[in-house]
């Protein structure tokens, strides 16, 4: 989804706003909050204007983050690669302030309440950076990547797909359709991502995201038209195929990848198919197949007292049912069983010299940092505390959340890259993957 314009949106209250033109005279910038604690976030690339009453100062060669010990070294400088994606100085400083508040006070991202941190005198300043406001996300986007790739590194690196999903109220917020929620365990309306993470030394962090449209939103093009749907967006795509236009945009920039990871919902066997054609080795977590009368499993089980993981081959060399492997791979079937007795499978594409086991293993303690990563993007970086309704809002408070999250993982004391807890240690069972 390219911004070529920002299309008009939400209002602070839920009642219409009155419309306001992209850069119109009189747009005031926004103060920032204080900084997070163990982040300390430098002011932006152009210095704002001093009062009179104060001495010039010299400019600055970019903002910098400083890590919590206050020893200043060279870092990069994610905030000055962010300011350069808005042409005015008003609208660099609001987006600017929008991810100190989501860094501030993860827990309440709702306009007005980052207005009021932020010091703005309404909640339509803030609406107006995630709807009317000329910026393009996906550039944005394509700059996270880029710095967070550059960030962690190329050491085994992982490429994690990842669904995620949260409830929201209201039949007019964008994307949500009725469904029995994995984390909630009943029906209710939820919202659906499809998320990517990058993954390599044991640290992870987002580098793009996709909205999933359900059935009951891409067979109502009025309703989809009410929440700024783009007309090329309401053909029904898979989490699969949203999955693979993912991976697409990072292999097209030149992101290094050494596996593709995913869960079932990335099972499908034309992304697997896709997979092999272009060598890529991969490790999927297959759906589970209920017996007869029995509920799928909704929330996470507790582990059993003296149970262990276990890993066992299934098959070795799979037939034509499991896809076409790439020359000099195989396919092998594995199954995963838990501490807490669950038992999962999964399809494995790798050189035919790949240790299978430890492969596995590999994917699953990346999957596993990834499901870090974005637990970190939800509870310290605003992920999916927010109150936007329609689609370029999703969009761009997205991707201002993926900036917050990896600002975190760049004040990170000690490394560029921070270790995952439990040095790469599976998770327990993670029903949002």
């Amino acid at each position: 989804m390219r911004e070529d314009a920002a299309r008009a949106g939400d209002s602070p209250a839920g009642i219409g706003a009155p419309p306001v033109l992209p850069g119109a005279a009189g747009e005031e910038g926004t103060p920032g909050v204080p900084d997070p604690p163990g982040v300390r976030l430098l002011p932006s690339a152009v210095p704002p204007a001093v009062p009179p009453t104060a001495p010039p100062e010299a400019p600055s060669a970019g903002p910098s983050a400083v890590p919590p010990g206050g020893a200043e070294g060279p870092r990069p400088h994610l905030l000055g690669l962010l300011g350069r994606h808005f042409t005015r100085a008003e609208s660099r400083d609001r987006a600017l302030a929008y991810v100190r508040a989501l860094l501030a006070d993860p827990t309440r991202g709702s306009a007005a309440e980052i207005a009021e941190r932020t010091g703005a005198d309404s909640a339509w300043s803030t609406q107006r950076l995630l709807t009317r406001t000329v910026w393009d996300a996906d550039l944005l986007r394509d700059s996270i990547r880029a710095h967070v790739v550059s960030l962690l590194g190329a050491s085994g690196p992982y490429a994690v797909l990842r669904r995620h999903e949260r409830s929201r109220v209201g039949t007019g917020v964008v994307a949500v359709g009725p469904g029995r929620s994995r984390t909630a365990g009943r029906d209710r309306g939820i919202q659906v991502a499809a998320l990517l993470c990058y993954v390599s030394r044991d640290a992870g962090a987002l580098i793009d995201r996709e909205l999933y449209l359900p059935p009951n939103w891409t067979s109502d093009p009025a309703r989809s038209a009410r929440a700024g749907v783009p007309p090329e967006r309401l053909g029904r795509r898979s989490m699969a195929e949203l999955g693979r236009e993912m991976l697409e945009r990072a292999l097209a920039a030149e992101v290094p990848v050494g596996w593709v990871v995913g869960g079932p919902d990335f099972a499908d066997p034309a992304l697997r198919q896709w997979l092999c054609v272009r060598r890529l080795p991969f490790c999927v977590e297959l759906p589970q197949l209920p017996r007869p009368g029995e509920e799928p499993e909704t929330t996470p089980m507790r582990a059993e007292p003296g149970r262990e993981e276990s890993w066992q081959l299934l098959g070795r060399g799979l037939g034509p049912a499991y896809g076409q492997p790439a020359p000099g791979f195989r396919l092998t079937l594995l199954a995963r069983r838990r501490p807490s007795g669950r038992t999962t499978r999964f399809l494995l594409h790798a050189p035919g010299t790949t240790p299978e086991t430890a492969a596995a293993r590999g994917a699953a303690a990346a999957a596993a940092t990834a499901g870090r990563a974005v637990g970190e993007a939800d509870t310290r970086a605003g992920l999916s505390s927010h109150q936007v309704r329609r689609w370029v809002a999703w969009y761009r408070h997205t991707t201002l959340a993926m900036a917050a999250a990896a600002l975190r993982l760049e004040d990170a004391p000690g490394s560029a890259a921070p270790r995952a807890p439990g040095n790469g240690r599976l998770a327990p069972d993670d029903p949002d993957r």
